[in-house]
């Protein structure tokens, strides 16, 4: 942005973004059951074989408008534990159009951005379900603790494109 253009460039990134997002959020509630499958592969295999829950099973319980209530349901011992999922993993969409609505990013850039920052938003879900599963018990003690984690959640995909699209360390050092 160049000093004396206003706000016209603000608010077309502005708007590419939320077009892009009213079309990638919905997309991706459609994709949900995939990526929820290998969620539960991924956290099934972390919470057996290395903190040694008996997770016997896991699946899918595919609900709601565009899978927007779909439900992650692993077997401890044979006993389901269901948690609903959808709100934590959407934050990967926001992220995307970011990404792509930003205005000047040459293309090695953008796809660093989206290839890091999905990579780092897709570990954070399995580390959030990784421990809301195993230590369930004290978190049901202290309801705040996922409220924050949740919100967190929700600004990551920001935070990870500020940093991602427009800082950049060697930028830095070469003035």
């Amino acid at each position: 942005m160049k000093p004396g253009d206003g706000l016209k460039p603000i608010v077309q990134m502005a708007l590419r973004f939320l077009a892009l997002a009213a079309f990638l959020v919905p997309l991706w509630w459609l994709l949900v059951p995939v990526y929820g499958w290998l969620l539960v592969q991924g956290c099934g295999v972390v919470l057996r074989s290395l903190l040694g829950m008996p997770i016997t099973a896991g699946t899918i319980e595919v609900s709601g408008i565009l899978n927007t209530e779909s439900l992650l349901v692993l077997y401890v011992d044979d006993q389901a534990t269901r948690m609903k999922f959808v709100q934590l993993v959407t934050n990967l969409p926001p992220l995307v159009a970011l990404v792509l609505a930003t205005p000047g990013l040459v293309w090695r850039r953008r796809l660093g951005a989206l290839l890091l920052g999905g990579a780092l938003l897709c570990l954070g879900h399995v580390l959030f379900i990784i421990l809301a599963l195993r230590f369930s018990d004290a978190l049901q003690q202290r309801p705040e603790i996922p409220t924050a984690l949740a919100q967190f959640s929700l600004t990551l995909p920001f935070l990870l494109w500020i940093m991602l699209a427009y800082w950049c360390p060697s930028d830095r050092a070469t003035k």
